[in-house]
C-alpha cells in the first residue's frame, strides 16, 4: 500500500519539485503525494485524514508550519513531519524539540539528502532496490 505524504508550501512550484523528487516511487505505487498550497485547506483535509509523513513550510500565510505542528501534536497522531524553510534551523530548534519536528529540510533542497531521509523514515528502503 502506498504511503501518504501531505506537503504544505505556499510556493506552487514545489508541487513541480516534490514530484520530481519523488516520481520513481510515485510510479512504483509506493508513495501517493498531496499537495496544499493553502495550510487551511490541509488542516480541513487534516481532520478526516491521516497522511503518513508531513513536509510543511515553515513561512505561510494564514498557517504557518508551527501551528500546523502544533495541530497535529494535539490530535495525538505521531506522524514524522519535516519543516522545510530557507531559514537558518537554529531559530527554529526550541519550537521543533518541543512540538517533536523530525527533521528541518534547508532551503534549496538536497534532493539525494531528501529522498533519503523520506525512504529511510516511511520504511521503503527495501523496496526501492
Amino acid at each position: 500500500m502506498a504511503k501518504l505524504i501531505a506537503v504544505i508550501d505556499d510556493e506552487l512550484e514545489m508541487e513541480y519539485l516534490y514530484y520530481l523528487l519523488l516520481e520513481k516511487q510515485i510510479k512504483r505505487g509506493l508513495i501517493h503525494l498531496k499537495f496544499f498550497s493553502d495550510s487551511l485547506k490541509f488542516a480541513e483535509w487534516f481532520e478526516h485524514n491521516s497522511p503518513d509523513l508531513i513536509l510543511s513550510d515553515i513561512n505561510m500565510p494564514q498557517m504557518d508550519g508551527q501551528a500546523i505542528m502544533q495541530m497535529v501534536k494535539d490530535s495525538g497522531r505521531r506522524i514524522p513531519t519535516y519543516f522545510v524553510s530557507g531559514y537558518d534551523e537554529a531559530e527554529f530548534k526550541k519550537i521543533m524539540q518541543e512540538l517533536g519536528v523530525y527533521r528541518f529540510l534547508s532551503k534549496p533542497l538536497n534532493f539525494n539528502n531528501v529522498l533519503g531521509l523520506i525512504e529511510l523514515d516511511l520504511g521503503i528502503l527495501a523496496a526501492n532496490l
